[in-house]
This record gives C-alpha cells, structure tokens and sequence, in this order.
C-alpha cells in the first residue's frame, strides 16, 4: 500500500518531515494515478534516477521537462556557474564571511530567548546573498519581500495565489540583477537570502534534538563541515523533485514511458536503513555520506560548494561559543509540500 498523504493530488508524504514522529515509508517505484507519476523512494532507485540521461529536470507543474533545444543552455549556465564558484573564489568570500558570523555570534546573548532564524540566520544569508550577486546591503534589503514570496511559492508550488504573487516578485527581480552568471543573479538572490536561511533553521533544530552531538561540536568545532554533510543528510530541505522520461528506459526494473513523470522522494532516500546506518538519528562523526539534499551525478546542484561553505561557515562559530541550545517555544512550520522549516527558532543559549 503507498505511503500516505493527506492530500492525494499533491507530493507530500506525511513522514517525509523533520517534525515527524515516524520515519519515512519506504516503497519500491509505483505508478500513482493520482499523481500521474512513478513514486521513487528508495536511495538506490534515486540514484539511478539521478544517473539516468534519459529523466530530464522538470518542475512540480511542468509536464514535459527539459527540451533537447534547452538542454545545451542548461549546461552552459552550469558551466558558467561553476567557473563563478571556483575554490579560490569561495575561499575568497569564506574569508569575508567568517568575521561576520563571528562578530554577530558574540552579540548573541546567553541565558535568555533568542530567535535564531532573524537573530542571526536571515541577516548573514542576507549579507551572503548581497555580497554573491553583487550588490549593495541596502537593495538587498529593498529586495527582500519580493525574494520571500518567490521562496514561498517553491515552498508550496501548489498554491495558485502564492504562485500568482511569485510570478509579478519574479517579473521585479529579474530586472535588478545584470552581471553574472544567470544561476547568480535573481534566482541565486532568492536561493541564498530565502531558502538557505530555511536549511539552517532545518539543521540547527535537528542538531538541537541531539544535545550530545551540538556538545560533540563545541567541544571539536573542527568536525563542523562533516557536521554539515551529516545535517543534510537527516534535516535536508527539499522533499520532493521531479523529473520526466524523455525516452523508454528500464529502471532498476521497473519500465518507465518516454514522457511519463518520475518523483523523486528526497527526504526518504536519506533515510534509507539499506544505504545508511542508524538512518534516523543525527551522528555528527558519520562517514558514510551520498544523500541527496543536493543531488547527484550531472544533475547535482551546481552551487552545492557553496552551500555546504555558507552553512559550515555560519554554523561554527556558534557551536564553537555556545555549549548547548535549547527550543525555548515550540516550533511554528512554515512552507508546504516544495519544503518546510521553522519560521523561527527561538532559543536558550548557554555558554
């Protein structure tokens, strides 16, 4: 029987939460008429998804995903992207970064509540969205509201009023951004001052469940980037994506038509007990790393080194001050079927 959903039109599985009490169900690929796609949620049918030249990236409300024609402009601006991202030019603004979130840290109190998410998440992604697409803290600021109901409509792609409000915010952004790379002007303004904000408060309220792992890493504040991998891993943002078969292929079995829709269950690949040991709990030392919250293979997403450097970068001072964090308010969730985080964190930190 497929895993349950509480609405059976729309991709969102009720375990595939952070805040859910049971794990993800894990199935092996089956054609929802619902949803009028194959349901892939085990880690090794993923990655042969992800492997497969013949699924093409598509969208929630996209039917048809990538042309033949638009594929070589895919790749282009990936390539494009990925000379913008070099080493040398994250360590660059790794180096611009960590003062930032050091100084910030230190202004963070100890012993009383303190939002996490507008104390101190939101402001650093904010300046790192600033500093990355090239333009000044002020117009960031300015642009904020419109990248917020963009973000919201990727959270919840099956709201018409939210994707109404996105396209006009869309329409208004685009217009601002002129240089660079196009992954790193509006869309990247959006992913980096919006959606990262949201993976962080997803991975420091994971960490937060694990009191040991959070002491591990302030005791050793140089196990932070593997933290971060792990984090990702167990508190991952995108639940779902999507792909369409652009010709017959045979997947690990199972046929899939040339034009049929293929879904791929993030959250539920992570947490395979066949790929993962102890998949269900944050270990902050675990080596086994090939979860998705990223991609895989020529579909991995082409900024994920400068995720992982933003996340890391922000995450280790405040590790490294702060001996334990504790919720000081329930969680309120924000988002929908796209992702969901807190809308904020607030916190007891003690030193």
């Amino acid at each position: 029987m497929p895993a349950r959903r509480d609405n059976p039109s729309i991709p969102a599985w009720s375990r595939d939460q952070l805040d859910s009490p049971c794990p993800p169900e894990l199935e092996a690929p089956y054609f929802d008429k619902h949803l009028r796609a194959w349901v892939l949620s085990r880690h090794a049918d993923i990655l042969t998804a992800f492997r497969a030249s013949s699924l093409s990236p598509s969208g929630p409300n996209d039917q048809n995903g990538v042309e033949p024609s638009g594929e070589s402009a895919r790749t282009k601006m990936r390539w494009e992207t990925m000379e913008a991202l070099s080493a040398n030019q994250l360590r660059a603004w790794r180096e611009r970064i960590a003062p930032e979130a050091v100084a910030l840290t230190n202004r963070l109190p100890s012993e009383e509540t303190v939002d996490l998410m507008d104390g101190y998440a939101r402001p650093l992604c904010l300046l790192v969205a600033a500093m990355i697409t090239g333009i000044s803290r002020d117009a960031a600021e300015d642009l904020c509201e419109m990248a917020r109901r963009v973000s919201a409509s990727a959270a919840e792609p099956y709201d018409p009023a939210v994707r109404v409000s996105a396209k006009s915010a869309n329409a208004v952004l685009r217009g601002c951004f002129h240089s660079g790379p196009e992954a790193l002007r509006d869309s990247g303004f959006v992913a980096l001052s919006q959606t990262l904000p949201c993976l962080l408060g997803n991975a420091w309220f994971a960490l937060m469940q694990y009191p040991e792992e959070w002491s591990l890493l302030h005791q050793r504040p140089e196990l932070t980037e593997q933290a971060i991998e792990e984090l990702l891993r167990y508190a991952g943002l995108t639940r779902t994506l999507f792909k369409t078969a652009t010709a017959d292929l045979d997947l690990n079995g199972f046929s899939i038509r040339k034009g049929e829709r293929v879904i791929l269950r993030i959250i539920a690949g992570n947490r395979d007990p066949e790929r993962f040991t102890e998949p269900h709990r944050v270990d902050v030392t675990r080596r086994d790393g090939g979860h998705f919250t990223l991609g895989a293979g020529p579909h991995a997403c082409v900024a994920a080194g400068l995720i992982r450097m933003v996340a890391a970068t922000v995450t280790h001072p405040l590790v490294q001050r702060f001996a334990s964090a504790n919720l000081a308010l329930p969680i309120q969730w924000q988002g929908g079927s796209g992702f969901r985080s807190p809308s904020s964190l607030w916190v007891y930190l003690s030193l």
